[in-house]
């Protein structure tokens, strides 16, 4: 006999995104630390084997399924662009759609979570590193047209690879400003997504003052 008929009936989405929510809530309630397995599964509703076949590890439910990847089309245009480098490189990372919470107050609460943590925010950032090497060719492929336009020499060219390793980095700290901006305008009933334009505004002041 299962223990467990409400899981049955649920489906495996329908599972997941439960397992997520007791995760993420149990966190901002408890702190990372308190909570276990266990206490995610009572919560949840389901048995520890559900979870596990739905998620490897306590991380793995608060961070979710959702990865980033590289956009390709956006990253053929954006090595062909002349628009602003650092706000069009943010849109070269992705999330598919099907991998998001259909809840968008899930995705709010993870990142409240995951921000409060800082075992949790480096383990979010590492997902990033797992494409740092792609992006930072692309980011080069750019860097390297712009150079050529520019009629640069070969000192110059040979300085690019360095130049896109730390736009890369600075690319992961603004993607944290933009998901942490999502988060709070999302939980004050503010339309969340921050467009290009404004990306592209903000930068424009900061980058000024550290000339």
């Amino acid at each position: 006999m299962s223990t467990e008929p409400g899981t049955r009936r649920r489906g495996v989405a329908e599972t997941t995104a439960a397992i997520e929510s007791a995760a993420i809530d149990l966190v901002i309630e408890h702190g990372y630390d308190q909570v276990t397995v266990d206490m995610i599964c009572q919560a949840a509703g389901i048995s520890q084997r559900t979870f596990f076949n739905h998620f490897k590890t306590k991380d793995a439910a608060l961070l979710g399924t959702d990865e980033p990847a590289i956009d390709q089309q956006a990253a053929r245009e954006f090595i062909v662009s002349d628009g602003p480098l650092l706000a069009e490189a943010a849109g070269l990372v992705r999330i598919e759609p099907d991998r998001l919470p259909a809840d968008p107050s899930l995705i709010v609460r993870r990142i409240d979570a995951v921000s409060q943590n800082p075992m949790l925010l480096a383990r979010q950032m590492e997902r990033l590193t797992a494409i740092e090497d792609e992006l930072r060719q692309i980011i080069a492929l750019r860097l390297r047209q712009d150079a050529i336009k520019a009629g640069a020499d070969d000192a110059e060219l040979a300085d690019l690879p360095e130049q896109a390793e730390i736009i890369t980095h600075l690319l992961a700290g603004l993607m944290r400003y933009v998901g942490l901006s999502w988060a709070r305008r999302a939980g004050d009933g503010t339309p969340p997504p921050i467009d290009a334009g404004h990306l592209t505004e903000r930068l424009g002041r900061v980058i000024r003052k550290l000339g």
